[in-house]
């Protein structure tokens, strides 16, 4: 571990397309990188290779230094601990992390779902953990990519903005201020329930799933965002939201983009293309 309150070593707990992205992110912008998961086979391509290969404007290599099953080596020595799993296993991680934990080290979900540090710091002293660790939790997925091969991907976004809170809330500051490097993008959220609930998953994945049902009981693979939403107008956005919310105050729509991106760019220049000639 660092002695000060930088952050060098980061353990990635989950070797899938979430695990895999966040890695090669990280490793470009020069973190020492460990990746942990308990099914060993995701993990043996990028153990020959060393790392990850990494396409697009901020190409390079990540190099893993260790993908390993064995989670005491994964986080032994790391800084931050990010769980990249999903919510169903963040409870059983905690338990097995508990009695490997040292002082100082920052547990990070990505993402926390609806309550995930809560449940981590309850099952941290469920199995008895005496180290004095922060759990925090970002409110959304930083990135996506395409996966090109197991050991690599080209980025397609990077979220403009996200939010990082921690339980308990009086943590916030400090875990955000070590954090900060990692994700320049994320501000230091009020507490936990404003990550909660402003997590976009439940209607953003809900939504998508249910308007293809079709399509996704059919067998057919699709682009989960670039194929499976349609792209909608600034104006046609704002009549939708005023139809559900009369008051204008109880909602502004973004005046930049989110996230960015080649589906970003696309959407921007396709209602560009679309606007009738002035004059």
């Amino acid at each position: 571990m660092a002695g000060d309150n930088t952050v060098e070593t980061v353990a990635i707990i989950g070797a899938g397309i979430g695990g895999i992205y966040l890695a090669a992110e990280l490793g470009v912008a020069g973190f020492k990188l460990r990746l942990h998961d308990i099914d060993d086979a995701r993990l043996s391509d990028i153990r020959a290779f060393g790392g990850i290969d990494v396409e697009g404007e901020r190409s390079g290599f990540a190099a893993v230094e260790r993908a390993t099953s064995d989670l005491r080596a994964a986080v032994d020595g790391a800084d931050v601990i990010i769980i990249v799993t999903g919510g169903n296993a963040q409870a059983a991680i905690a338990r097995s992390l508990a009695p490997l934990l040292r002082d100082g080290q920052i547990i990070l979900l990505v993402q926390g779902n609806t309550g995930g540090s809560v449940i981590v710091r309850r099952a941290l002293d469920a199995a008895g953990c005496h180290a004095e660790v922060a759990v925090a939790e970002m409110d959304n997925y930083p990135y996506s990519c395409r996966r090109l091969a197991p050991a690599r991907i080209r980025p397609i976004i990077a979220k403009r903005w996200l939010q990082i809170a921690t339980f308990p809330g009086n943590r916030i500051a400090a875990v955000h201020r070590r954090l900060s490097p990692l994700f320049p993008q994320a501000v230091a959220a009020p507490n936990a329930l404003y990550t909660g609930f402003t997590n976009a998953n439940a209607m953003l994945h809900v939504a998508n799933c249910v308007a293809n049902a079709a399509r996704i009981e059919s067998g057919d693979g699709y682009k989960f965002y670039a194929e499976g939403v349609r792209r909608r107008s600034p104006a046609c956005t704002r009549r939708s939201m005023a139809s559900a919310w009369p008051s204008p105050r109880h909602w502004a729509p973004p005046s930049r983009p989110w996230r960015t991106g080649s589906i970003a760019s696309t959407a921007c220049a396709r209602q560009a293309s679309s606007k009738p000639a002035s004059g």
